[in-house]
């Protein structure tokens, strides 16, 4: 009996002196194979150029003093009134840092009305998000804010305008990457005086596709 139990002793020793080794090498193989999918894949400074195309989107007009002028809602539907619209833009953004990016960007959006008077807006904007990755996936979460010119037929406005927003993009390689933006748009149109009756706050919304360049 003492025999047998030394035997066995002995060969659960020879199985653990030759295994464990080529256990724990295989562990340590993997590990930096394991790290390598945790790693930021941007860092400061990298930057990126992007260009989108897509369809501009009219919903509503948020008209504040409505109850001053003839047969206006406060909120009126761009249904049945303006067609709907396509947009163009450029835009050049650098990382502060593996997540938080700012830029800027240039876009031109274009529609028309029933009576097929033309509208085209053009805004610049600065713009600052913040980047989260989900694998070969990246969503960039963004909040762009600057300057607009809003022209209508004859009539050319300048003011502000916002555009809060966020994007999926495929990424394809480390220097390619394909997406699909949502924006919304808010494009306010401010008088004072005698004219402030006049004052709207445009609505619309963006769906475009981009292409981005990373160097």
């Amino acid at each position: 009996m003492h025999t047998r139990g030394f035997a066995r002793l002995l060969a659960v020793f020879i199985c653990t002196s030759v295994f464990m080794p080529m256990i724990l090498s295989a562990q340590e193989t993997q590990t930096p194979e394991e790290t390598e999918q945790f790693v930021e894949p941007y860092g400061k400074g990298d930057q990126m150029f992007t260009m989108s195309g897509g369809l501009f989107i009219p919903l509503f007009i948020h008209f504040p003093y409505a109850d001053e002028l003839s047969d206006t809602e406060t909120f009126e539907s761009t249904g049945g009134h303006i067609f709907l619209g396509g947009l163009g833009s450029l835009g050049w953004s650098s990382f502060l840092t593996n997540r938080v990016f700012l830029g800027i960007t240039l876009t031109g959006a274009f529609t028309q009305s029933v009576n097929e008077n033309k509208e085209m807006i053009l805004p610049l904007c600065l713009q600052a998000g913040y980047l989260f990755l989900a694998g070969s996936f990246e969503i960039p979460v963004s909040l762009e804010a600057g300057i607009a010119m809003n022209k209508y037929e004859d009539q050319t406005y300048f003011g502000p305008m916002l555009k809060p927003g966020a994007s999926v993009y495929w990424v394809m390689n480390a220097s390619w990457g394909f997406g699909l933006n949502f924006k919304y748009w808010w494009v306010p149109e401010i008088y004072f005086g005698s004219n402030s009756s006049s004052t709207s706050f445009g609505n619309f919304s963006e769906v475009s596709l981009s292409a981005r360049y990373r160097f």
